[in-house]
Parts: structure tokens; C-alpha cells; sequence
């Protein structure tokens, strides 16, 4: 397994990561959620985040392709 190879499966994980955001994002448009809920989700996401951070962090350090600077 090459690098790449290494980088493509962080990578896929990563979306993932994003995936899992996106519908905890979702669920926080419920109706009714009660307070408990709604802050546990928030934490979830941030869970989800720090994750997604980890990964790109990787992909960086194996490949050395750092991310743009807008």
C-alpha cells in the first residue's frame, strides 16, 4: 500500500466524518428537541469535527500537500 493509497483511505473516512455532521445537522431541525438532545447533538458534531481535523492532519503529514491559504 502506497501512501496515496494510505491518503485515499483517510481521506474516504474524512467524508464520512463530514457525512455524519451533515445529518446530525439535520436532526437538530427537528421539532421539539428537548434541551438535553439538542446539546448532546452539539457535542456529537464537535466529536465529529475534531475527528475530521485528525484525519486531514494525517493526509497533510503523509503527503505533505498542505492546504491552501485563501
Amino acid at each position: 500500500m502506497t501512501i496515496n493509497d494510505i491518503a485515499a483511505v483517510l481521506a474516504e473516512n474524512n467524508k464520512g466524518e463530514q457525512e455524519a455532521i451533515e445529518g446530525y445537522y439535520k436532526l437538530l431541525t427537528l421539532p421539539n428537541l428537548c434541551a438535553e438532545l439538542y446539546n448532546d447533538i452539539l457535542e456529537i458534531i464537535s466529536d465529529e469535527m475534531n475527528h475530521s481535523k485528525k484525519l486531514s492532519n494525517w493526509v497533510t503529514r503523509l503527503t505533505g500537500v498542505e492546504p491552501a491559504k485563501d
